[in-house]
């Protein structure tokens, strides 16, 4: 096999033990991302249940604006549709993975064993074998570049389907708890102190898992 050949081989080779590595390296971050997320939720869930205390706010006894917030991040964990959204898109991400890495792992298998028979095979061979591995390598760079882009869009897709649904219930519980406002914060915005006696977090992720249950419920 010539100088030319060889560096097309090592070339295929190298590209299906890239995307093998890129796959076991981001197989791992989302198990340590999932698990961090998983842990959050146990978390905030331990001890009593929040309690949903209506808010009596009549005209007589309300003062200037009612405001409450919620931090955002322990809502996102705790969230059921949240949780469902989340595992939906671990499950087609890894559906992807799988179907990429058996790709790739069957172009270097392939690739090495032309590289084994190269030696003996004549020139018409060599050539059209090397033009058939070189077209599944862009075949397969292409596959990677579909599915990455078909997971980005599920991904934007779910982020819009959860603030939609967020914003519609939290519409509704602040009416019936009575609030002016409800604000949401996430660690490190602009946000540096919260009285903690404003924060009804705890509340309004009990009322939106029984708005969500109450929506599968009438599914």
């Amino acid at each position: 096999m010539n100088n030319k050949g060889s560096l097309i081989v090592n070339s295929i080779l190298g590209l299906a033990i890239i995307i093998l590595f890129v796959l076991q390296f981001s197989g791992d971050t989302k198990s340590n991302v999932t698990a961090t997320v998983e842990e959050e939720a146990q978390e905030a869930e331990k001890g009593e249940p929040a309690s949903v205390v209506k808010k009596h706010l009549t005209d007589s006894n309300r003062v200037g604006l009612t405001i409450g917030y919620v931090n955002s991040d322990t809502v996102t964990a705790n969230y059921l549709f949240s949780k469902q959204l989340n595992a939906d898109l671990m499950a087609k991400q890894s559906s992807a993975e799988n179907k990429l890495r058996k790709e790739a792992e069957k172009l270097q298998a392939d690739a090495q064993k032309f590289q084994q028979g190269a030696p003996i095979m004549g020139s018409e061979e060599l050539e059209r074998t090397q033009a058939e591995l070189m077209q599944r390598q862009e075949e397969l760079q292409m596959l990677e570049y579909e599915l990455s882009q078909k997971l980005q869009d599920k991904g934007y897709k779910a982020n819009y389907d959860y603030i939609m649904a967020t914003d519609k219930y939290l519409q509704k519980i602040g009416k019936e708890l009575g609030y002016d406002y409800i604000f949401g914060y996430r660690t490190g915005d602009l946000v540096m102190y919260a009285n903690p006696d404003f924060d009804i977090t705890k509340q309004v992720i009990e009322l939106l898992n029984n708005e969500y249950r109450a929506d599968k419920m009438a599914d």
